[in-house]
């Protein structure tokens, strides 16, 4: 069975991420760290790519700004993700390269600029899985 997410940790995830997007350092210092504290928790891996990939109906930046969260806890903490949750993500990126959206897709595949590849979430683990 495909993994799909809890309503109510779904939409304390997408609050956390609309709060992100906020000026305010007090609120910026608060969502660094709720991220901290839910990075204990291999499944919030799941829920930020899943915003990034099946939450179509969601802003563009706050689906990317998912993906960006992701590729840094990718980095971060790849070695202790269950396989369950690194072949959930690898599957999703594979699944959505095609994006509609272009900040969605330079979220998820290869972006290159002047001869510069710059990391993604798909690049990341392909280095990791290496």
């Amino acid at each position: 069975m495909e993994w799909q997410p809890d309503e109510q940790g779904l939409q304390q995830v997408l609050q956390l991420l609309k709060d992100s997007q906020s000026p305010d350092t007090a609120t910026q210092r608060a969502v660094q760290e709720k991220l901290e504290q839910l990075n204990q928790f291999p499944d919030f891996n799941n829920y930020l790519i899943f915003v990034l990939t099946s939450l179509k109906s969601e802003d563009e930046p706050t689906r990317s700004l998912s993906g960006l969260i992701l590729k840094n806890n990718v980095k971060a903490h790849y070695q202790n993700f269950p396989p369950l949750v690194a072949d959930f993500i690898k599957r999703e990126c594979l699944n959505n390269i095609g994006d509609p959206s272009p900040l969605i897709r330079a979220t998820i595949e290869i972006k290159r600029r002047n001869n510069v590849v710059y990391k993604c979430v798909c690049v990341t683990l392909c280095l990791l899985c290496l």
